[in-house]
């Protein structure tokens, strides 16, 4: 696996003020778990080569506060866990991403989201 990968999905903003329907916000959520995860490999690939740079540090933190943003939003009507983890797979897996190292981002993604949830809890 190249650990400088091409591709990096690009969340959307929308300007529409209509709330997304639970249904429609699963690829989205698979697209932010897919890019938080290769922001990963990004980090770690930076940090063996000196150091992490302030733009992939930037970068994860935007991806996990959306993904926070999302959890918040939808956790009532959906199993956001089960979601981000199927979804965010499949988006992996799209990119070329072993199914082995894919389980493993997508681990760590959602032990991130869920460190970075209790901590705004408390």
């Amino acid at each position: 696996m190249d650990p400088h990968p091409i591709v990096t999905p690009a969340p959307v903003r929308s300007t529409n003020k209509t709330p997304a329907s639970t249904s429609s916000l699963e690829p989205l959520v698979g697209q932010l778990v897919a890019a938080a995860g290769i922001t990963i490999v990004e980090a770690l690939g930076e940090y063996r080569d000196g150091g992490l740079t302030p733009r992939t540090k930037g970068r994860g933190g935007d991806l996990i506060a959306q993904l926070v943003g999302l959890y918040h939003f939808a956790i009532v009507d959906l199993d956001f866990d089960n979601v981000a983890r199927v979804h965010g797979m499949a988006a992996l897996r799209a990119a070329d991403v072993s199914p082995s190292t894919a389980d493993r981002l997508v681990d760590e993604v959602l032990r991130l989201l869920h460190k970075v949830v209790q901590t705004t809890l408390n």
